[in-house]
């Protein structure tokens, strides 16, 4: 291979995209109003061409459409890449007693010191500020944008209202905005209370609309801009509650776009979690919007934790980590050797539920110790509704509320409920939950009515829950800290695998944990069923937040808007998106690493290189022949009758190769293809014999001091099998037994320098196949051609393979650069948005100059369910031949996303309008195959889901709420949510069929 084109990294002719990103965000100035692009341009609907002419015409069309391109090339080793690559300037304001306060600048901006307030502040408090609090506050004063980023209940509400205040004082007007309703309504009567001129608007409710301070969600927004209203005009400062929804896979995509619609003379307020990466965020906006944006950050929290390893089983808490954020590792240790004492009975199910020990006896036995410490009042997070309810009720034996507090507790919920009829006073989650709360127990989770829901956090705000039951989601927004928070399980099912939580998770639901002003410190405690090693402990107590990651992805809604407004398009979004911006970071790091390889790589002088390189080929070929025996041997047909106790064994795993272990015995895994444990005896690294998974073990050479320990291991990882077999002692549970079965291995060694005898696949194992056969012959013939290689009788042998295998690394290591670089200097996404835009195309949605139809226009309006199957339903006239109960029947499949146990039996008047729906789901994923989107038809079919369609006709025709739970399994939350967003989707069809004229 030529240095020429191992290094060539661009290609001469293959344009910049990072240039062009530069030089469109330098020559595009963003609108600060956005036009509706009303021009009625006769197309047909439908394209009767070939798909083929259709790709090549599409092709073509982006082609036409992209702005001008350089003829700049990015060449390796030029300093001409690095000129315009936009860097943003960073500048630390001040690290004072924790807190850290730096700022983002635009290339084209000189760093100035923040100027001291002159008069009166907007807002005076009567407690004394946090540091972090002076400094954002000073931000706001110098009307410059800021991202507070701070753990749970540190205080981050008293910027958002200082900068509420100022734009009062000031005669501006300022948007709040939160990622849920139910906060965006918490936050209108905390800021009513004490500004008055404060509006609300969430779609379903609007107060107060012309209001200075407008209190709504982000979609509510990101709607406003893409319909150039008045209201975004006008506002001066945008606060973003909770921006580290931005991360969220199904809804962060929301926050970008809005983010990047609104215009450069905004200001912001953004108020996170803590992030590792707040600073990348702040130059995002900085260079987004061409302002200085500063971050204050800190980790310091109100109130100190202590956190605390409950095994299952056991009689006692272990404290892992104390306040000042020390890992107790000799606790941890006892921890875990009183886990392996109780033994297996305290685990669960593969859901990590109820166990042999009963996971409702360790949480009893918990809370109970909780309430006679007086530690109360504690969150429970579970992973599951079912749990919730079922911890709920076996603590409901006790009793923690007084006689006065029953009383005003049955007068709140009495209250509360007072706004439902009679019969639905009587449904069974209202019965049910009236005597849990009376004796200070809660339950909070998405499946409760939105009545329950409220009155229960009430309650908990006014410490009349002593213990309550939640699950994660407890953990973000509404702020309802505890002194104590107690997990009922270290893993969570993901909805696709058993997983340990991740520190994000735990810092998200610990930070409930200790309430400033009330606790000297927080209770955090962990209930683990099973060992696990100190390093996943560490990972999950003391690990970092999770980063803020883009979650940004192509809709067809925003594609189709992008496409109605003037003076931004599609390709404007990609560009300017967190996602590309991240990746668009990379770079620099990326061209080192390419540049460190390259000149490594170049001083790697091997003399008579060639030999060197042919000797090299032959031995991993031969590697590779005895991969492939390795797969016949590891047949347990083969290999189980040979598994004797003592047979020597080495074992491979991934890149680490076991030196001869010793057989201890197998068992069976039950499954749909059989797979076998083998419980083998490793001589292991002391520090990793302490560890329980086998990817934290690593082998240590018989030459060292190691650790002779029992591992279990996948009959597949068994590369060679010895003809010799040790002598095992009957117990090896001590220490000195494994060491003598150590000393024996040792000595065999020693008698076989030049390699123990393997047992012979034919011979011996009887593996007569073809396959096998072949192998061996290749092995036989490659084995000789080393053999007879003039290498083979060269001293400098080991010296000279080893630095070719490294410079043959380093030459893989340059290739991955070259194509990490040509990723990230190339706009993403972008092949994913031609896609889209054949398919929107090819069903009428716009026309091949990207000028939007009829069809287009009305999917614009629809945001809740998928816009494609609802515009083509309301095309084909679907809905002209349903009744009103019937059409809302029939849209609930779009919006309800929960999990049913049963299939509810439809009437011919549901079913049918079921199975056109369904076909016209099919027909617009079979669109999308055709365009190159890489869709499963079935699945996209069964995301549309029929089981609340019964539930839904009959609560249209008029039957009562408590009836219509009575109809089916699923949560009397879960009913109401659908109806909700039912109600939204309905109102987005209305503005649709108003689109095309039909009212």
């Amino acid at each position: 291979m030529s240095s020429d084109a191992l290094f060539d990294v661009f290609e001469q002719d293959e344009p910049s995209a990072i240039i062009e990103l530069l030089e469109n965000t330098l020559s595009v100035q963003q609108p600060t109003t956005t036009i509706i692009n009303d021009n009625h341009t006769n197309t047909t609907s439908k394209d009767k061409r070939s798909l083929e002419e259709d790709e090549d015409d599409d092709d073509q069309s982006d082609f036409n459409s992209k702005r001008t391109r350089t003829n700049q090339s990015m060449e390796t080793g030029t300093g001409s890449f690095f000129d315009n690559v936009p860097r943003m300037k960073t500048h630390t304001v001040e690290t004072i007693e924790s807190c850290l306060h730096e700022v983002a600048l635009p290339p084209n901006f000189e760093y100035a010191p923040l100027k001291a307030l002159v008069g009166p502040p907007a807002k005076e408090y009567k407690f004394n500020l946090d540091p972090f609090q002076r400094e954002a506050i000073s931000c706001l004063q110098n009307n410059q944008s800021v991202l507070v980023s701070a753990h749970t209940s540190a205080g981050k509400t008293v910027v958002a209202e200082y900068a509420v205040a100022m734009a009062l004082r000031d005669k501006q007007r300022v948007i709040y905005t939160t990622p849920i309703k139910a906060l965006s309504n918490q936050k209108y009567r905390e800021l009513h209370e004490e500004f008055k001129d404060v509006g609300l608007m969430t779609g379903d409710v609007t107060l107060n609309p012309s209001a200075s301070c407008l209190i709504m969600t982000t979609e509510i927004l990101r709607s406003m801009l893409y319909r150039g209203s008045e209201i975004t005009r006008e506002v001066a400062w945008v606060i973003f509650d909770e921006i580290h929804y931005l991360r969220d896979k199904e809804r962060g995509v929301i926050w970008e776009e809005t983010i990047i619609l609104l215009p450069d003379n905004v200001h912001y307020v953004f108020l996170s979690a803590t992030i590792p990466n707040a600073k990348q965020f702040a130059e995002w906006i900085s260079y987004l919007h061409n302002q200085p944006c500063h971050v204050v950050y800190t980790d310091v929290r109100p109130v100190p934790l202590h956190h605390y390893i409950y095994p299952a089983g056991a009689d006692g808490l272990h404290l892992v980590v104390d306040e000042t954020g020390k890992f107790r590792e000799d606790n941890f240790s006892a921890a875990m050797a009183t886990l392996r004492d109780v033994g297996d009975a305290a685990k669960g199910d593969k859901r990590g539920r109820r166990g042999g020990f009963k996971a409702e006896t360790n949480v009893f036995k918990i809370v109970k110790m909780i309430m006679e410490r007086n530690l109360a009042p504690v969150i429970v997070f579970s992973f599951s509704k079912k749990d919730c309810e079922s911890y709920a009720c076996a603590i409901a034996k006790l009793d923690f509320n007084s006689d006065d507090e029953k009383r005003l507790v049955e007068e709140v919920f009495t209250n509360a409920i007072d706004l439902l009829s009679d019969e639905d006073k009587k449904l069974p989650q209202i019965n049910t939950v009236l005597p849990l709360l009376k004796k200070g127990v809660g339950i909070h989770h998405s499946g409760l009515l939105p009545i329950i829901k409220e009155t229960i956090e009430i309650l908990f705000g006014e410490g009349l829950i002593k213990a309550l039951f939640a699950t994660e989601t407890f953990s973000m927004g509404l702020n309802m800290p505890a002194r104590t928070v107690l997990f009922t399980a270290a893993r969570k099912f993901d909805g696709k695998e058993l997983r340990w939580i991740t520190s994000g998770e735990y810092i998200q639901m610990s930070g409930r944990a200790g309430r400033r002003g009330k606790d000297d410190r927080g209770i955090v405690v962990l209930i683990i069923d099973e060992r696990m090693s100190p390093t996943t402990a560490k990972e999950i107590v003391k690990g970092k937040a999770d980063a803020l990651n883009s979650s940004f992805k192509l809709t067809y809604n925003m594609v189709l808007n992008l496409l109605r407004v003037e003076g931004i398009n599609p390709e404007f979004m990609l560009e300017r998106s967190f996602y590309q911006f991240q990746h668009f970071s990379t770079i620099p790091a990326l061209y080192e690493k390419l540049k460190n390889c390259e000149q490594q790589y170049e001083s790697i002088k091997i003399e008579n290189e060639e030999e060197v390189a042919r000797y090299y080929k032959l031995k991993k070929k031969l590697e590779l022949v005895q991969d492939q025996m390795s797969i016949m041997i590891n047949e347990p047909k083969y290999l189980l009758p040979f598994l004797q106790p003592g047979r020597l064994v080495t074992v491979k795993y991934g890149d680490l190769n076991f030196d001869w272990c010793v057989v201890l015995n197998f068992h069976k895994k039950a499954g749909e293809k059989p797979t076998y444990t083998i419980d083998i005896l490793a001589h292991l690294t002391s520090d990793s014999a302490v560890q329980k998974s086998t990817a934290d073990l690593q082998p240590c050479p018989f030459s060292e001091k190691g650790e002779m320990k029992a591992v279990p291991i996948q009959h597949t990882l068994i590369r060679d099998i010895s003809a010799i077999r040790v002598y095992l002692p009957d117990d090896l549970r001590t220490k000195e037994a494994r060491q003598s079965v150590l000393k024996s291995v040792q000595e065999i060694k020693r008698r076989h320098p030049l390699g123990l005898p393997l047992l012979d696949p034919i011979k011996d194992m009887d593996i007569k196949s073809n396959e096998m056969l072949s192998c061996i012959k290749q092995y036989s013939t490659l084995q000789t051609r080393i053999n007879e290689h003039p290498l083979t009788k060269t001293n400098e042998l080991k010296y000279l393979y080893e630095q070719y295998e490294r410079k043959a690394n380093l030459e893989r290591q340059v290739l991955e650069a070259k194509n990490d670089l040509k990723k990230a200097q190339s706009l993403l996404q972008i092949g994913d948005l031609k896609k889209y835009k054949r398919v929107l195309r090819r069903l009428g949605y716009c026309n091949s100059t990207d000028v939007i139809d009829l069809k287009g226009r009305v999917a614009c309006e629809i945001d809740t369910g998928d816009e494609l199957v609802t515009t083509e339903l309301l095309f084909n006239g679907v809905f002209n031949d349903l009744t009103v109960s019937q059409a809302c029947a029939l849209l609930s499949c779009f919006v309800f996303q929960e999990k049913a146990n049963e299939m509810p039996k439809l009437p011919q008047e549901l079913s049918g309008p079921l199975r056109l729906m369904q076909e016209t789901a099919r027909r617009v994923a079979r669109v999308s195959i055709e365009s190159k989107i890489d869709t499963d038809e079935e699945r996209y079919v069964d995301g549309f889901k029929p089981y609340m369609m019964d539930v839904v006709k009959a609560w249209v025709d008029g039957q009562s709420f408590a009836s219509i739970c009575q109809m089916t399994s699923i949560y009397e939350g879960s009913v109401v949510r659908c109806i909700r967003r039912l109600e939204e989707l309905l109102r987005q069809m209305c503005c649709a069929a108003k689109a095309i004229g039909n009212s």
